[in-house]
């Protein structure tokens, strides 16, 4: 599918929950219950596509032995996750490590369950009132999207944030692909 295409539906999906779910916007509801949301209204657009919330499952490492390293994981370097406050107690264990590797959860995945040959799109969701910084989506997105990491290799990546806590929603979408994209600001 074509990347015009893919973002048409996107902002389509978008602008139906605009339209019928800005109750969530407008209270500040939860980012799964938006993501949740949003993910229903894409799956109509991509009918050739399974359409997931916070999935984590990995064809390639489905048969492992232990349940956890069956699981979709990215490798960021150890400076990156401090320059921007994200390691968390065991990562801070970990300090001969130079790569730390993290299990990975998107938002939202267009994807075919069952193989990585048909991994469409990513989508990670934040809220413009989050106080969680955007600086993990932007390396999840990243991940997801470059040739790297042969499990993952979507074709097309974005960052929604959705302007919430008031009457005045809105969006604001970015686009990432092969591993590049723009520098997300916190609010």
């Amino acid at each position: 599918m074509e990347n015009e295409i893919i973002l048409k539906n996107v902002e389509s999906a978008i602008n139906i929950l605009l339209r019928d779910d800005n109750w969530l916007l407008k209270k500040d509801l939860s980012e799964r219950s938006i993501s949740h949301k949003l993910a229903e209204y894409l799956q109509p657009l991509f009918k050739d596509y399974n359409v997931d919330c916070e999935y984590n499952g990995d064809i390639d490492r489905e048969n492992h032995q232990e349940r956890e390293l069956g699981r979709k994981r990215i490798s960021t370097l150890r400076q990156n996750l401090q320059h921007y406050n994200l390691l968390t107690k065991e990562n801070e264990n970990e300090a001969e490590k130079e790569l730390i590797e993290r299990l990975v959860y998107p938002d939202i995945i267009i994807h075919r369950r069952g193989s990585n040959a048909h991994n469409l799109c990513i989508i990670e969701v934040k809220k413009s009132t989050s106080q969680v910084p955007f600086h993990y989506d932007q390396i999840k997105l990243k991940a997801y999207t470059t040739k790297n990491y042969r499990n993952l290799n979507y074709q097309i990546g974005y960052f929604v944030k959705f302007v919430t806590g008031t009457e005045d929603y809105d969006y604001l979408i970015r686009e990432f692909q092969n591993g590049e994209g723009p520098e997300l600001e916190d609010k």
